[in-house]
């Protein structure tokens, strides 16, 4: 079948490029699945971070590495409808050309901070900044220094908490990062006035080979870093209880067998501490609670662990494994991350792969825990599709990487993220490659009772959006092809973005259960000729989003 339509669509590489997504459906949860990068690009975006406004629960905030036009930046984004819709934009840095690792954290007035790590080579020297948001991540002032340009060393896995304690320093923001140098050391910074100026920094870190600080505030104005440790591999802990000014001796919290490993599928992942305490003033107040993961029993895959303190972090309970498949069975939990709500709920989420047998396509659990982590919930599903973390990863060199073919800090990023108001009130925010790149999804509480039944049988299917040719000069050829992905005509929309994501020209088409061939001209909805440059042509119907990318000469 052939259709003329008096439209456009282009951009990508400088050959044809089809863009295959592969499907594998087995349940619904009890959560939808909602994306939240509105970029039409098949760039990645990973590394996320959400958190919830304490004076509005409907007001959410996302950041996340984003490498939607061409090189690593970090997005922001923002919800006031408890996360069905979202509205974005980059950050912008001036001094530096990228930017990356993102940290996100919210005051008690519900002003939102964000930290970036921005650089031009992690051979030269780098800066941590933070962006405030007084409107629920709308606009953004900003960037403020926390560490700048020190030689001979590269800033580097920063997060940032904030005291909403209501102890005597409520409202001050921490900074931690990992300094490289010629050894590695956990850092601090602290701002008192509301992030328009950092003070330090401080060495936490009482020896060196170590990485990945996680900040933490406890309910009397106390301030935790846990990091891991190499030689011997194990988690540590340190405390302040003036403001972080000072810090006493570290305090080793579990011993761990690998402190950082590659899994099957080229991820790297690290046994973290996704840490935070009780501060609600109830029977658990002052508890600190803490999940990582490590090796199985046998070695043969890794666990998600939970430990806890209740004593200030002096001492911490035997590990106990929170991920419910079955032990030993060869497949990977990993990216932890733990919150504990204002009504005293702990919700930890985490990268699952216990539905494939093979141990590399990954799904998003979630477990609960009402009683200080002495039970846990049944582990719950979040996502609905079981995602292959390779996805759309070719191997290619990018701006920030000239002439290196990189995967991108571990494939998949580092971390993902969760925040709540209760235990029924919980988002989730991950790396996705149900649409054959990296995307950014967010869990919100289904209520409609709709989705896929979890007992209906597996199906997969594929379906492909491709252009030619590539590059294109006055007129564009559109392939697609849902055959076994709708069995009768359905309406879609085809749409042309420009590289900064803009919307160009949209098309309402009568998509076919056959393969299908459409032609557009290169003109805009005003019926100007396209300018010359890199566009992206984008398909979505029903449940799918395909895209495609393309050269205009």
């Amino acid at each position: 079948m052939k259709t003329t339509l008096p439209l456009l669509l282009m951009l990508a590489t400088m050959s044809v490029f089809n863009h295959t997504a592969a499907f594998t459906w087995s349940r619904d949860s009890a959560y939808l699945n909602i994306r939240i990068n509105n970029d039409t690009t098949t760039e990645v975006q990973n590394e996320e971070q959400i958190v919830m406004n304490p004076k509005d629960s409907m007001n959410l905030v996302a950041i996340w590495r984003d490498f939607r036009i061409g090189y690593r930046q970090v997005t922001y984004a923002y919800s006031f409808d408890g996360g069905l819709t979202w509205g974005q934009d980059l950050f912008v840095e001036p001094q530096y050309n990228w930017d990356s690792d993102p940290g996100l954290t919210v005051d008690t007035s519900g002003n939102f901070y964000a930290v970036i790590l921005s650089y031009n080579s992690t051979y030269e020297p780098n800066g941590l900044f933070v962006y405030k948001s007084t409107d629920g991540g709308v606009t953004w002032t900003g960037p403020v220094t926390v560490i700048n340009n020190v030689p001979n060393v590269f800033e580097d896995k920063e997060l940032i908490a904030c005291d909403r304690s209501g102890g005597p320093y409520t409202d001050n923001l921490y900074v931690t990062w990992t300094r490289f140098g010629a050894t590695t050391e956990i850092m601090i910074c602290r701002s008192t006035d509301g992030g328009n100026s950092f003070v330090g920094p401080v060495t936490i870190s009482d020896a060196g080979g170590v990485q990945w600080p996680v900040p933490c505030v406890g309910p009397n104005s106390e301030v935790y870093v846990a990091w891991v440790e190499y030689t011997p591999d194990r988690i540590r802990l340190d405390r302040s209880y003036d403001g972080g000014q000072t810090f006493g001796s570290d305090i080793t919290v579990q011993n761990v067998n690998d402190a950082s490993r590659y899994l099957y599928g080229d991820i790297l992942v690290f046994s973290f501490p996704a840490i935070d305490i009780d501060i609600t003033g109830g029977p658990y107040n002052g508890h600190i609670y803490m999940a990582y993961m490590d090796d199985s029993p046998s070695l043969t895959d890794t666990d998600i662990y939970f430990t806890r303190s209740t004593d200030g972090g002096t001492t911490w309970s035997q590990k106990i494994r929170i991920n419910d498949d079955s032990i030993n069975n060869g497949c990977d939990q990993f990216h932890p991350w733990l919150t504990v709500a204002p009504d005293g709920s702990i919700i930890t989420v985490f990268l699952d792969r216990r539905n494939d047998p093979t141990n590399l396509l990954m799904d998003l659990y979630m477990t609960t825990t009402t009683d200080g982590g002495n039970t846990w919930s049944q582990n719950e599903r979040i996502s609905t599709v079981s995602c292959d973390p390779t996805a759309g990863s070719v191997l290619q060199g990018h701006i920030d990487q000239p002439g290196i073919l990189a995967n991108r800090a571990g494939l998949i990023g580092e971390y993902i993220g969760v925040t709540s108001s209760s235990i029924n009130d919980i988002h989730q925010i991950w790396t996705d490659t149900r649409l054959g790149d990296q995307d950014v999804f967010v869990g919100v509480a289904d209520t409609s009772g709709t989705g896929i039944d979890e007992t209906s049988p597996v199906v997969v299917y594929s379906a492909k959006l491709s252009a030619s040719p590539n590059p294109v000069h006055d007129q564009l050829i559109i392939s697609i092809d849902l055959t076994g992905y709708i069995t009768e005509p359905s309406r879609g929309t085809l749409t042309l973005h420009d590289v900064r994501g803009r919307l160009v020209k949209s098309l309402t088409i009568n998509a076919s259960p056959a393969p299908q061939m459409f032609y557009w001209s290169l003109d805009d909805e005003g019926s100007k000729q396209l300018s010359k440059g890199v566009y992206f042509c984008r398909l979505s119907i029903a449940e799918i989003v395909l895209s495609t990318k393309l050269i205009v000469f």
